[in-house]
């Protein structure tokens, strides 16, 4: 997420960091006096082009930040009326303990070590099921070779590819084809 807001502009994660742009408005002052509207409330001055750039900066980072909350924490953030409050919840929220880190490493290696086509499903549903299997055990600091990874969808993929999982193990390639290029070859 860090990176994204970075990449939309450094003015935009400045905003995070920062929190809020409130311009400061003062009363218009001509000769040492406030100018007066019909004599009664005090002219303010407009906000400056910096005041508005990072006032936009801040809605891009507000909305951005919002938007890209994963949905089953949207009731954790959704009372935060700012980005920089947003931010600081889901770091505290996704910064893991030891213990926290370990748990997920054992439930990544769990699901990766357990993966299994469903019966009926089709072989796009399976890879699509199993690369997030991948991308968890990669965020949990896990990073499988190739031929691992191969090997495991390989063997997930159940008894009606048996004759297909012989042939391709056979092959030199399921060394160094990646995951994306292993599942291409296996529609051909």
């Amino acid at each position: 997420m860090k990176r994204y807001l970075r990449r939309l502009g450094r003015d935009v994660w400045r905003s995070i960091e920062e929190g809020p742009h409130v311009p400061i408005l003062s009363p218009v002052q001509t000769d040492g006096s406030t100018t007066r509207l019909g004599g009664g409330q005090p002219i303010w001055n407009h906000p400056t082009k910096d005041d508005l750039d990072k006032m936009e900066n801040y809605a891009v980072a507000f909305y951005e930040i919002s938007c890209g909350v994963a949905p089953d924490n949207i009731d954790i953030i959704i009372n935060y009326k700012s980005a920089k409050e947003i931010w600081d919840v889901l770091k505290n929220l996704y910064k893991s303990s030891k213990q926290a880190q370990d748990k997920k490493l054992t439930t990544a290696l769990n699901e990766f070590n357990n993966f299994k086509a469903h019966i009926g499903e089709s072989l796009e549903d399976s890879f699509k099921r199993f690369n997030v299997v991948v991308t968890k055990l990669s965020d949990a600091g896990t990073i499988c070779s190739n031929h691992e990874t191969n090997l495991q969808f390989l063997n997930g993929l159940g008894r009606h590819w048996t004759t297909t999982k012989m042939i391709v193990q056979g092959d030199r390639k399921i060394h160094s084809l990646s995951l994306y290029k292993h599942y291409g070859e296996l529609q051909a």
